[in-house]
């Protein structure tokens, strides 16, 4: 049976629904109009109702909760004891709080919304693996100033009937919302999608192992609920040696606060009506949004330059850093002493965690070097990219420059701990029914635009070197 507070929910958004169609309509006459003004009145009259209702199911929530917790409970007088009966609270249980915290932007017990938060995590489904547990783990720690957000969210898309009503919604192809979805999709900013659940959002659990796009298993990796990333970076304090009796110089470090802000980033998955109602479908859409969201973002980390709607590229951030680049020794070849002279203008406190990212086809170049085993031997024919070149781990990626060209940047080295991936929590999903041609006729398909938003930059260019050719006669491309 539905509560009082649901039931009034659906009537106001009934009213909304027709509210809005009045006061979208541009030839709406003055009849419509006072409609509008008495559906306006209805529905304040309801929200206040419903606030009541609220009011009440929350204190006899609390009167009921209140039995389970020893401090509220007058205690017997010491007697024999009986069997102890312990009773686990599951951590979708009572989400009313949350639900209405979304409706009215009121506060919530954020030290036990974690708490069940972190329950949700370990008692997560079997597809969920370990390395996304940790990382979820690590998402919902007490001084992650995010951490109340991002476990409200995992709440209210995480449990059995959001699942549920998530299938539904995707087979229905768009019709059916549910109260949870209601819900959910209060958390999006313009309340227009549906998030995907949070076991299946590639924004929270994608790990990307064992792709060509190095770049979320190396880089910094910061989950945010608000609009910016707000960061604090110092270049340290410098000290001195001084004469006795003399005056100490200033050493006050100074500060810099760098501001990553997510882009907005989209991808649209389509089918006809007949895979739409016989597969399962929703259990594939988070693989599909995966895979489409790691490719898109692959090209972006590596090379994307700075721009108001996409991330900023590791190699574009470090490029426009003259300090940080290192020119090739030779007019017309990328050599080995190349290699060194990258690796030796690192700075010291940065060799020691560097990391060195490149197109597969420049590392194959590295490979023929030295064909006799000599000094700048690095691997023969039988064997794969070595993990590491000088001491140091070694990524591909894909998406970086394959040729050796004029002013072509074609290897990377530098502490990654320092560039930064911001994701704004929350991968929301909305449905086209109605897929048109070419000649605005129906195809038999429905399609789903899934959106979300990620950031990227450096903090401190100073930590990376990149190798940049310099005047190369002719391009050369790498077979």
């Amino acid at each position: 049976m539905k509560k009082q507070s649901e039931v009034l929910a659906e009537e106001q958004e009934a009213l909304r629904a027709e509210i809005k169609l009045i006061h979208e309509n541009e030839e709406s006459s003055d009849e419509d109009i006072a409609r509008g003004d008495a559906l306006l009145a209805e529905f304040d009259e309801k929200e206040a109702l419903r606030t009541a209702a609220l009011k009440r199911e929350s204190q006899v929530e609390e009167v009921l909760r209140a039995k389970l917790t020893p401090e509220r409970v007058e205690r017997p007088e010491p007697g024999p004891r009986g069997p102890e009966v312990m009773r686990k609270t599951q951590p979708y249980e009572t989400t009313e709080e949350l639900v209405r915290s979304l409706w009215s932007h009121g506060s919530y017990d954020e030290k036990d919304t974690v708490s069940r938060a972190l329950a949700a995590v370990d008692d997560a489904p079997r597809h969920v693996n370990d390395s996304a547990k940790e990382k979820l783990h690590g998402l919902l720690e007490m001084d992650n100033r995010h951490a109340p957000l991002i476990a409200r969210h995992m709440l209210l898309t995480g449990s059995e009937q959001y699942h549920d009503e998530f299938k539904q919604y995707v087979a229905s192809r768009g019709t059916y919302v549910g109260e949870a979805l209601r819900a959910a999709m209060s958390l999006t900013d313009a309340q227009g999608g549906y998030l995907v659940p949070f076991t299946l959002d590639p924004t929270i659990i994608l790990t990307n192992s064992g792709t060509a796009n190095p770049f979320r298993q190396i880089s910094t990796i910061k989950t945010i609920a608000t609009d910016t990333w707000n960061g604090v970076t110092s270049a340290g304090v410098t000290a001195e040696w001084t004469a006795e009796g003399t005056e100490a110089a200033d050493a006050s470090p100074t500060f810099v606060q760098p501001v990553i802000t997510p882009k907005k980033a989209d991808a649209w998955v389509f089918g006809s009506y007949e895979v739409l109602a016989d597969s399962g479908f929703a259990s594939e859409l988070g693989r599909l949004l995966a895979d489409a969201k790691d490719r898109l973002e692959s090209a972006a980390f590596a090379v994307a330059n700075t721009g108001a709607t996409i991330p900023r590229g590791i190699v574009a951030a470090v490029a426009a850093v003259t300090a940080s680049i290192v020119t090739s020794a030779a007019t017309n070849t990328f050599a080995v002493g190349d290699v060194y002279n990258t690796s030796d203008a690192l700075r010291p406190r940065d060799a020691a965690q560097a990391s060195w990212i490149a197109n597969k086809k420049i590392f194959s170049l590295i490979r023929r070097f030295d064909t006799a085993g000599g000094s700048s031997f690095w691997a023969n024919l039988g064997m794969g990219v070595p993990n590491q070149l000088l001491g140091q781990p070694v990524y591909e990626a894909s998406s970086m420059s394959s040729v050796v060209t004029t002013g072509g940047n074609i290897l990377l080295a530098g502490n990654f701990a320092e560039y930064y991936i911001v994701d704004r929590v929350g991968m929301a999903v909305m449905y086209d029914p109605i897929v048109k041609g070419t000649n605005g006729r129906p195809t038999g398909q429905g399609g789903w635009f899934a959106f979300w938003r990620v950031g990227a930059d450096t903090v401190d260019a100073s930590a990376f070197r990149l190798l940049q050719l310099n005047q190369v006669a002719a391009a050369t491309a790498l077979a």
